[in-house]
């Protein structure tokens, strides 16, 4: 009321003269709901509540302010104390004095940085040429022991025994077996794509 009574041309002095009280007071009013989103405004403009909550609520961010305020009005509870709890549950970055932490700069030289950089890229290229090296004789030893598996599984009475002694060795073996069953199919079958497209 103050607010609409000075923007219509009515001066501080005679409202605190009409309402017998001091000037501060009057500016502390009209001041009240400086800093505070429209929205937020809007849900206070027909509740009563002390000036304090008002203070508290500026210190969030505007989409904070709004669930401040449903969260009091729905309770029912727009007392400064619950403001206050409100405004220390709220996460730092939906506060207004929040300051996101400064990104670290880079130290150091950057040819420093350059060489460090080549010296590492080296190393991942020579280990890249040894496992390029190995792979071969590798995926042959996984071939060989993949079909010495499936071997040993088709025989029932060793399956039985693994199964009964290592259960879940049993169940390791039959995974190697199985997926290497999985690739041969998934190679037949993008080799009979490959037909299928030449055709």
């Amino acid at each position: 009321m103050p607010r609409r009574a000075i923007d219509k041309g009515v001066s501080k002095e005679r409202l605190a003269r009409a309402f017998n009280v001091n000037l501060s007071s009057i500016n502390r009013r009209v001041n009240l709901l400086q800093g505070i989103c429209p929205k937020a405004v809007e849900l206070l403009q027909d509740q009563q509540f002390p000036p304090d909550v008002t203070r508290i609520l500026r210190k969030m961010k505007a989409a904070r302010q709004i669930e401040a305020v449903e969260l009091m009005i729905a309770s029912n509870t727009l007392t400064s104390a619950y403001a206050d709890a409100l405004y220390k549950a709220t996460p730092p970055e939906q506060r207004t004095d929040y300051t996101p932490p400064a990104r670290e700069k880079p130290t150091g030289d950057p040819l420093e940085q350059i060489v460090k950089l080549e010296r590492e890229m080296s190393q991942v290229q020579t280990k890249y040429k040894d496992a390029e090296q190995s792979y071969g004789s590798e995926l042959l030893n996984l071939v060989v022991a993949r079909g010495f598996l499936a071997k040993l599984l088709e025989n029932e009475a060793i399956q039985e025994f693994i199964g009964g002694a290592q259960p879940e060795i049993l169940a390791h073996f039959q995974m190697i077996v199985n997926a290497a069953t999985i690739e041969e199919e998934i190679a037949l079958q993008s080799g009979d794509d490959l037909l299928d497209a030449a055709e």
